[in-house]
């Protein structure tokens, strides 16, 4: 019995603190952070003359991942990201969702603690 509550203190004490710790962030300044990270993977392809990239980065027990199309040298148009953690629903942001916008807050674990800054 005392090992179960201990197990569940130790449990509690953990969501607490990993709640107390998350921070909001826009989708934009998530974009940018994983296209600055050194640990980021990034693939390109080019269908039918459109070209796309797929970026990917795992840090700790948090995945990101974005898609998006070039549109010119430097310019590129984001489709789609996702963020995940374990025991919460993925964060995600799509293009084409009338109510998603790159400006939207929302509340994702600490990142900046992660080796790259995420802009202010």
């Amino acid at each position: 019995m005392l090992e179960t509550w201990k197990k569940w203190i130790k449990q509690t004490t953990n969501t607490i603190m990993h709640w107390l710790q998350q921070e909001k962030r826009s989708f934009s300044d998530i974009a940018q952070f994983i296209r600055q990270h050194p640990n980021t993977s990034v693939t390109e392809r080019t269908w039918l003359g459109l070209t796309y990239r797929f970026y990917s980065l795992h840090l700790d027990d948090v995945v990101l991942t974005m898609e998006t199309r070039k549109m010119k040298e430097n310019e590129e148009h984001i489709l789609f990201m996702t963020l995940s953690y374990p025991d919460s629903s993925p964060i995600v942001y799509r293009s084409y969702d009338e109510k998603s916008d790159l400006n939207d807050m929302v509340t994702i674990p600490p990142l900046t603690q992660k080796t790259a800054p995420i802009p202010q």
